[in-house]
């Protein structure tokens, strides 16, 4: 009777053992999937900011370009080209990263075929935790804004009136662009964090 009794409390130990590590296992995964959450979150902010910076600076250095030549001040073109070829390289590292990282981003070039797809790429970019956001609109802007400040650039002052206004333009497009694209990277994150 002894032994039975005996064995009875040995399973009963042995089950709430075995509840305790099943817990145990639970919370411990439960915290390892939040710190893998956080660390995608991390990551994806860090991206944005990058975005965010290098698409500032790109326009910062056209607007500042832009503003010598309508104050009347020359601005050398080899110069222009060397501080351009630095913002541009920034400007698609930051996109590059986005990109490796689980943020497709289809640019100006070959993105009417990547477009067409966004719905395969969202579940196939960053195993299925990717955010599809078409940048074709803000690269275009982008082009659009250099092409017509580094015309006035190798213009010089002083800039014709009609080619002042297409670059004051263009400049104007670029930056909306840069804040709608922003917004919707802010917004498919937000909704991809919600989950």
């Amino acid at each position: 009777m002894r032994t039975e009794q005996n064995e009875r409390e040995q399973a009963q130990r042995e089950r709430e053992q075995a509840q305790r590590d099943e817990e145990w296992q639970q919370r411990h995964f439960q915290q390892e999937w939040d710190r893998e959450r956080k660390s995608d979150r991390e990551g994806q902010a860090r991206r944005v900011i990058g975005i965010r910076a290098s698409t500032r600076n790109y326009l910062e250095f056209l607007e500042n370009a832009y503003r010598k030549l309508t104050s009347g001040t020359p601005v050398d073109l080899e110069v222009f080209e060397d501080g351009f070829t630095v913002v541009h390289l920034a400007l698609n590292s930051a996109f590059d990263e986005a990109l490796l990282d689980g943020i497709w981003m289809a640019h100006a070039r070959q993105s009417s075929f990547l477009i067409s797809r966004r719905g395969s790429m969202n579940s196939a970019v960053g195993g299925g935790r990717g955010v599809a956001v078409d940048a074709t609109n803000l690269g275009n802007r982008l082009i659009d804004a250099r092409e017509l400040v580094e015309s006035c650039v190798r213009n010089g002052p002083p800039i014709s009136d009609e080619l002042c206004m297409d670059a004051e333009r263009a400049l104007r497009a670029a930056v909306a662009a840069r804040d709608e694209l922003i917004a919707e990277i802010k917004a498919r994150l937000d909704e991809w964090w919600s989950v």
